[in-house]
């Protein structure tokens, strides 16, 4: 039996010219397969796929890709592509691969059952899969948390030079600020981050654990970042000064965003792609998935892992993260226009 290859020769003349490096899988002999793009990086996802294939005997061939790289080839492939699912790592991502026309519906009952409406495309193009919230974290040693009330109270004179940001080119940001937009309008978050530019104590920063270290340095006392950077922190230093304050609209309701996966269009092994994203969302893969990459699951039934649960509990917004990506120029033309680098 002749092996299988993830990439065809369009894919790697379309390489070769782009001169990009990328790692092609050789995939086993056997029929019973899927073949994933994965957003997220390997030792987040392997032991999971590994558990999947104990549990259902389908084989999953994989490839670690970042960036628009992917989603061109993949375009460029068309119906000769050999890729059936694609995970992504923020909704905004998920909703340019379906922009793209990457992607197609899907319906089935398990996801309609275990992932809530707004955590999944309206058109049931993608679903997510795990959930992470961007909110304040702050120096236990410094501040106290009661006077932190909601996005507008960051940028409340006390908290000049004061407030530590991620620059506003990472994706994260950019879907914080786009549901922002949905929640308050285009003019109202314009006047909440033009007062928190003015508390920046640096220039936003290019990752989430330096806002971290700004504030075990003292150079900061609060600062945004996604919830599960802080909790593999805490995992492997428990005595950390720094904890996570649920912070978010006037209703105390809190920004959130997913990882979720989609079937690509013409996946040739569509069953077997719809099967790997419901054993996602089941209460093993969701509790495998959340705790391995220290998020929050999005199957209700399944408890997040102690250090979040230590956190305490939240209102999520309940806005369809899909709005992410519908207003993600919104938001970068927004942070523009206030001077946010």
């Amino acid at each position: 039996m002749k092996k299988q290859y993830f990439c065809s020769i369009k894919l790697t003349i379309f390489l070769l010219i782009a001169n990009i490096s990328f790692a092609t899988y050789v995939y086993a002999e056997e029929e019973n397969y899927v073949n994933l793009v994965s957003a997220r990086q390997e030792y987040l996802i392997k032991p999971i796929l590994e558990e999947f294939t104990k549990d259902t005997g389908i084989k999953v061939n994989y490839t670690i890709s970042f960036g628009k790289v992917m989603v061109n080839m993949i375009k460029l492939e068309g119906e000769d592509s050999e890729v059936d699912a694609y995970i992504a790592n923020d909704a905004g991502d998920l909703y340019n691969l379906q922009q793209n026309g990457i992607l197609q519906p899907i319906r089935s009952k398990i996801l309609e059952r275990n992932i809530p409406s707004h955590l999944r495309d309206p058109s049931k193009q993608w679903y997510g899969i795990s959930m992470r919230v961007r909110s304040l974290i702050y120096n236990t040693n410094l501040v106290n948390p009661s006077t932190l009330q909601d996005y507008k109270s960051l940028g409340e004179p006390r908290w000049k030079n004061k407030l530590s940001l991620r620059t506003s080119k990472k994706v994260y940001n950019k879907s914080m600020v786009a549901m922002m937009i949905a929640h308050y309008g285009y003019e109202k978050t314009k006047i909440i981050l033009e007062s928190w530019v003015k508390n920046l104590n640096e220039k936003p920063l290019n990752d989430d654990i330096k806002v971290i270290n700004a504030l075990l340095k003292n150079k900061a006392e609060i600062g945004i970042v996604n919830s599960y950077y802080l909790a593999k922190m805490l995992r492997d230093d428990p005595k950390l000064p720094i904890k996570m304050h649920f912070l978010g609209d006037e209703n105390n309701r809190v920004h959130i965003n997913i990882s979720g996966i989609g079937v690509t269009r013409y996946a040739k092994r569509k069953k077997n792609a719809i099967k790997l994203i419901e054993w996602l969302s089941s209460k093993k893969g969701q509790k495998l998935f959340a705790n391995i990459n220290m998020e929050y699951p999005v199957n209700k039934r399944v408890k997040a892992h102690k250090i979040l649960q230590d956190w305490g509990k939240f209102k999520q917004m309940k806005i369809n993260v899909k709005k992410a990506g519908e207003l993600r120029r919104d938001a970068e033309k927004l942070m523009k226009e206030v001077s946010y680098e």
